[in-house]
């Protein structure tokens, strides 16, 4: 009661402050004055609080505010900063306030955010325990963050659900032998029935389908699949995402045609490399990458951090998880030219951009030749000519170059093999 009698004086003090200020009774800088008036009032209603309250305050701070506007609310008084510290704050820590860059990560951010693994923040496990897995170089930090990321799940982290189902698919941090693929499904399992998140539901249909980590039910996983599908039809940035891809994919496409001179395998790469890096473009503008994977793009990436020899990116624009060992993602079994770590991220990508770049899918559809049947044509021509080699070279020189056709109809067949 005293509390909200003084909380209740003070904002009649503001009040009557800015009423002065108003009515020009204020000499000199009158709004000046009055704006350091309302703020003198409120920080003493707020000093007026007790502990328990501010504490309060603060943990709805660090659900929803910004890592600036956070740190400038502690900033404010001692009392203000040892509640924005306290366990009872940070314990309510999410991703706004942990949303920090890679080019920003320092020792005064990495102890924030350990503060708040102390203080049992679930989203502050997750983000922590996949920086260290996937940005540090030694093992000790890659146990930590495996650790980190299992508590996230035990605190109810769908996230983490899936982000250790890809550590097991994968054997990621260990050797080869080291995958476990019925872990994996268990925890995709967990994360589609007691979450119902979109990319576990997607890896547990592919598992189903495939025998992989479970027992193979293909009617199921196509239907776990096209359950997928549908919410991410329901998601209106993923659908923007996909139709502003596909007609920029169809735009770069008309102008080649119109250049009638993609009559190489080599030209062929950089059309289609063309063509997948203007779809990959346009999708970027209608998706977000989440804070974590935003952070190890940036890792990457702006800070200029290497991978370790020998290791590569997964090649969803949008995922940023890096191989712990040499060979540790599987290809694209059409192309072998992109590697991901998971069929969340294969099949999400191929919708996106590397429909447009899978090189023999291009040859299948009749964009070029492939090398082969260049080879077995100069052969025939050859045999033809008495085993004449200036033959052989100008009969597959006269191949007409057979170009690019419409992309909708080419590929519906395997997109919905993909979904």
């Amino acid at each position: 009661i005293t509390v909200k009698r003084d909380l209740a004086e003070t904002a009649g003090s503001v009040r009557a402050a800015k009423r002065k200020a108003s009515d020009g009774l204020i000499l000199g800088p009158t709004r000046k004055s009055a704006r350091c008036a309302a703020q003198r009032g409120l920080v003493a209603g707020m000093q007026a609080l007790p502990d328990d309250v501010l504490e309060v305050i603060f943990g709805r701070l660090a659900g929803a505010a910004s890592p600036t506007d956070y740190f400038h609310g502690m900033l404010t008084c001692k009392r203000f900063h040892r509640a924005g510290l306290s366990k009872q704050a940070l314990s309510r820590a999410g991703e706004e306030v942990l949303a920090v860059r890679a080019e920003s990560w320092h020792r005064g951010a990495s102890a924030f955010a350990d503060a708040a693994v102390a203080a049992g923040s679930t989203f502050a496990l997750f983000f922590v325990g996949s920086v260290k897995f996937y940005c540090a170089g030694d093992a000790e930090q890659r146990k930590t963050g495996a650790a980190l990321l299992a508590k996230a799940a035990v605190a109810g982290s769908p996230e983490a659900h899936h982000s250790l189902a890809i550590m097991h698919f994968n054997g990621s941090g260990g050797k080869r032998k080291d995958k476990d693929p019925e872990a994996g499904a268990e925890l995709c399992a967990r994360g589609n029935i007691l979450f119902g998140f979109i990319p576990a539901k997607r890896e547990l249909g592919h598992c189903l389908q495939d025998g992989f980590g479970v027992e193979q039910d293909a009617p199921l996983g196509r239907r776990l699949l096209a359950e997928a599908a549908k919410q991410d039809a329901q998601t209106p940035a993923v659908d923007a995402a996909v139709t502003a891809a596909t007609a920029a994919a169809a735009a770069v496409e008309e102008r080649l045609r119109k250049r009638n001179d993609i009559n190489t395998l080599h030209a062929a790469v950089a059309a289609a490399a063309e063509v997948s890096a203007a779809a990959k473009t346009a999708a970027e503008a209608h998706l977000t990458a989440t804070p974590e994977n935003r952070f190890l793009l940036d890792w990457y990436g702006r800070a200029g951090n290497p991978l370790a020899p020998g290791t590569h990116a997964c090649s969803h624009p949008l995922c940023g998880r890096v191989e712990t060992r040499r060979h540790e993602f599987r290809r694209c079994s059409c192309c072998g030219r992109v590697r991901y770590c998971s069929r969340s991220c294969q099949s999400m990508d191929w919708r996106l951009q590397h429909k447009f770049a899978c090189l023999p899918l291009l040859e299948l559809y009749g964009w070029v030749e492939s090398d082969a049947e260049s080879t077995e044509t100069a052969a025939v021509a050859g045999g033809a000519g008495g085993n004449d080699a200036g033959a052989s070279s100008s009969a597959a020189s006269d191949v007409a170059p057979i170009l690019p056709g419409t992309y909708g109809a080419a590929f519906a067949a395997v997109d919905a093999m993909m979904d």
